[in-house]
């Protein structure tokens, strides 16, 4: 059977369930990676972003060819390359993993549809996540769903698969990585390269996580976003990883399961995506004045720990974790910019960027989403003197703050620097009578 696979978020060949499935069926496996033009149009930023998947990209036809294959990389609009694709080629079946996300989710039924008027097989299969989202009953507060979610997991078979031996791929006039990259705008990555992933999953110590997670100066989280978002280790690999050294409770298990709730309100309140989870927050006024978004894209608001997270977004593509709750409060509660703000400006950036994960995220620290806590609004100051006391992120990314004093940054008395674009005080009690009132 000549089966058409089709990469996605999954760029590797070790424990790839989807492309494991299709080389056991499959006689010959057409290997396939479409840059959706729409796709990468909504994402458009900066250009060692793309530099970045055409890396991930080259590792996986690296591995390819190693197997006798190879990858046919193409541009455009899904749909119409594979309707091309599936006259001139003549396959038997086209098999994928499933995509969860939404626009993911809207490509993948077009291309299902495509293959039931050609009468093809359209296999897809569940790569992504541990659990299933239908087979955890909806809940709307994470520890709830966390219970369910656990006894989920322990019925789960979770035993990895092998990387094929060989794969057969007939030599077709279609275009490869090479020829295809050549329309897209990218430039190398400096900081990200596609084989950090297996050596930083090898490499770090996950016992450490739950101690040093939330500290801006030290390298205490794993870094595997961009790694789990690409797929360049599985996610049963990540999670086999950690049972090797912390309990089944521990905190970055929880974290794992924290992306799946996400998952899980997407698939069972699928409006989300748009609209605020809780009915009473939709309708907030948002301030949303051009100079206060402005100052943060340019990371000026006169916060050190916001202006360094800023710097570290754009330079990197990523953002530590602590930072990213802290941007978000500053984002939404003392400049009351909507969170979709804060969400486009993540999604502008970001190399692990997720749309469900992120919009989860945003109205979870707006205070709009779902497991709705007490209100909680972060200090800036407060934050960065707690997780970052002796300044080291604040001055990795602001080097013009190299010779202030620590006091100087927390008490935010910076001569020469930016002023505070806004008041803590005055906007905690701002915030408040917009969310209260």
């Amino acid at each position: 059977m000549r089966i058409l696979y089709w990469f996605k978020r999954d760029l590797r060949l070790k424990d790839n369930f989807g492309l494991d499935e299709a080389c056991k069926k499959g006689r010959e496996i057409i290997p396939v990676f479409i840059f959706d033009q729409k796709l990468l149009k909504e994402l458009s930023g900066p250009a060692s972003r793309a530099g970045f998947l055409l890396d991930c990209l080259r590792q996986l036809n690296h591995q390819l060819e190693k197997k006798g294959s190879r990858l046919y990389c193409f541009y455009g609009e899904p749909k119409e390359i594979f309707a091309r694709l599936l006259s001139e080629l003549k396959p038997e079946a086209l098999f994928t993993n499933q995509s969860y996300s939404w626009s993911g989710e809207e490509t993948q039924k077009k291309i299902e549809r495509l293959c039931r008027r050609h009468g093809l097989k359209f296999e897809s299969f569940n790569d992504t996540l541990l659990v299933r989202p239908d087979k955890v009953e909806p809940r709307q507060v994470y520890n709830a769903f966390f219970r369910l979610w656990q006894k989920a997991l322990a019925a789960e078979d979770l035993s990895m698969r092998p990387e094929p031996a060989k794969i057969y791929t007939p030599s077709l006039k279609l275009p490869g990585l090479e020829e295809t990259s050549g329309i897209l705008t990218h430039e190398a990555n400096h900081y990200w390269q596609a084989d950090y992933a297996q050596k930083q999953l090898k490499r770090y110590d996950f016992r450490g996580y739950e101690t040093y997670r939330n500290r801006l100066d030290l390298d205490g989280t794993s870094r595997l976003s961009a790694a789990i978002r690409f797929g360049l280790v599985s996610i049963r690999q990540v999670l086999a990883r950690v049972r090797e050294q912390l309990e089944p409770d521990s905190q970055f298990i929880k974290e794992l399961a924290w992306r799946e709730f996400w998952y899980h309100l997407k698939y069972h309140f699928p409006w989300t995506r748009d609209l605020e989870f809780q009915e009473k927050r939709r309708g907030l006024k948002w301030l949303n004045r051009e100079e206060d978004i402005q100052a943060v894209e340019e990371a000026r608001t006169g916060y050190p720990v916001i202006d360094a997270a800023i710097h570290q977004l754009k330079e990197e593509g990523w953002m530590h974790n602590r930072a990213r709750l802290i941007v978000a409060s500053f984002l939404t509660k003392d400049l009351l910019l909507d969170w979709r703000v804060g969400e486009r400006l993540f999604k502008k950036y970001l190399l692990d960027y997720d749309e469900v994960v992120n919009t989860g995220n945003w109205q979870w620290s707006a205070s709009v989403g779902a497991d709705p806590r007490p209100f909680r609004m972060f200090n800036s100051v407060l934050q960065a003197q707690r997780f970052d006391p002796y300044c080291r992120y604040i001055k990795k990314y602001l080097p013009e703050l190299k010779k202030a004093s620590c006091r100087q940054i927390h008490s935010l008395e910076l001569p020469g620097y930016y002023p505070p674009v806004v008041d803590h005080r005055a906007a905690a009690i701002r915030v408040r009578q917009v969310y209260f009132t």
